[in-house]
């Protein structure tokens, strides 16, 4: 099982991020492999998950990415939950997220 967690907090590297998932998404598909693929948004990339931004998130979804957003990242920019595109989940802290995943054996990747 590949478990892999993603992390952006740097609003211009938007298009290596999704680059980087959809890559992954397309080798465990082509390869058989399961495994969860989770992207943890924080920092100033947090503005970019809201409805309208200039990323719209939702080939991420339909490809069964999750996206995780940091509540404490949205308080800073007074981002509110129903701001967020659809499928968008909120954990309470980015990088608790992070430390969780790892622990629990995930592998970390920060384009």
């Amino acid at each position: 099982m590949l478990n892999t967690i993603f992390h952006i907090d740097e609003t211009q590297k938007w298009s290596v991020v999704i680059s980087n998932l959809k890559h992954l998404h397309e080798w465990m598909q082509s390869n058989n492999e399961s495994g969860v693929i989770e992207l943890v948004v924080n920092g100033e990339a947090i503005s970019d998950t809201i409805i309208n931004s200039k990323q719209n998130l939702s080939e991420l979804f339909e490809i069964g990415i999750d996206v995780r957003a940091c509540k404490n990242s949205m308080d800073q920019r007074e981002i509110q939950e129903d701001d967020l595109q659809n499928h968008v989940k909120v954990v309470p802290s980015g990088v608790v997220e992070l430390a969780i995943k790892q622990r629990d054996g995930f592998g970390y990747i920060k384009p």
